[in-house]
């Protein structure tokens, strides 16, 4: 019987799951989702296999953390898993980062309802001049940011810190190159994969592989939004529960355009004898090098089901990655 693979998260000693349980308020579950529905898909997810589960202050405005500790609490998983949490500090929050950075954590810990988390991730984009938004510089990230993230680690209230990988792919070079950052969560889907193969960005931003750039210095890497919110679909119509995709993040484009690109890889799929888009993108972003879990989040329990499925099937052979991007890159041209 298939089982989820196990992977290292770089050098944090921790072993993840290959497909992580993103708890956001893109897929929705755990931040709108029923509270009996919640439990179920997290007893679901652990009894195949999946251990590593992906929660923030901002999503739901704390309801995700409440939620995933509840479930977690009612089954007794505590220490099944592994939880990373994450802080997004304010134009405010600069100020003082350090207190800001303890500040949240506390309260993320109050509502997970447990001591310590594994993860501690700085959700903000790193630039190196910041141009308003909730964007961070490159010196804050690599001052006064790492300093307090790495006190929170001090202090035991989580065991490691990392970041997330949106921004300026030269300026998160150099957070990766920092040296106290021990995870990468990266942005990487079919739609663009530049994060895992350099100039694959066509139209888009070019994250110039960053994923090996930290595989290289032995990071941990969380692949996020592998559908591309959810475009991989190829459909407009969303789940109940789903959030709104927003913009489309890093991917050049808003998200009505990538449905249109994703309807141009539906093809490619069924080429590959492949259930579906969505297996296709799911396996894709399992393939790169240095790539420690796929964080997908889930809508209802028939979306983890066959999240599962596909995971189980493991990464895509060269040659279907090779024709995914090739097809990625016709789809934007």
């Amino acid at each position: 019987m298939p089982r989820m693979q196990q992977r290292d998260l770089g050098r944090t000693g921790i072993t993840v799951s290959a497909l992580g349980f993103g708890c956001g308020a893109v897929g929705g579950l755990m931040v709108r989702g029923d509270r009996a529905d919640q439990v179920r898909a997290v007893r679901r997810a652990l009894e195949a296999g999946i251990n590593y589960f992906d929660t923030a202050t901002a999503y739901g405005d704390g309801l995700s953390e409440q939620n995933l500790g509840h479930a977690l609490r009612e089954l007794g998983a505590w220490e099944e898993v592994a939880v990373g949490t994450k802080v997004r500090l304010s134009l405010a929050d600069l100020s003082d980062p350090i207190t800001a950075i303890r500040r949240s954590i506390e309260g993320s810990l109050r509502r997970l309802g447990h001591a310590s988390v594994d993860l501690l991730q700085l959700h903000n984009h790193v630039v190196r001049e910041r141009e308003g938004g909730h964007a961070v510089t490159l010196a804050e990230a690599r001052g006064e940011i790492a300093e307090g993230l790495a006190r929170v680690v001090e202090a035991g209230l989580a065991r490691h810190m990392g970041f997330t990988g949106l921004g300026e792919a030269s300026a998160l070079r150099e957070v990766v190159a920092d040296g106290r950052f021990e995870t990468l969560q990266a942005y990487c889907n079919a739609l663009n994969p530049s994060a895992a193969f350099a100039s694959a960005s066509r139209g888009a931003q070019d994250f110039e592989g960053l994923i090996g750039t930290a595989a290289d210095a032995n990071l941990g890497v969380l692949v996020i939004r592998p559908f591309a919110a959810g475009a991989l679909t190829g459909e407009p119509t969303r789940a109940p529960t789903a959030g709104s995709p927003g913009s489309a993040l890093a991917t050049g484009g808003e998200y009505d355009r990538d449905l249109e690109r994703a309807q141009a890889l539906a093809p490619l799929a069924t080429e590959l004898g492949l259930e579906s888009p969505l297996e296709l993108g799911l396996r894709f972003a399992l393939a790169p090098r240095g790539v420690s879990a796929v964080l997908v989040g889930y809508s209802d329990l028939d979306q983890l089901e066959r999240a599962i499925r596909w995971a189980e099937r493991g990464p895509l052979d060269e040659p279907s990655v090779r024709r995914v991007l090739e097809s990625s890159l016709s789809a934007r041209s």
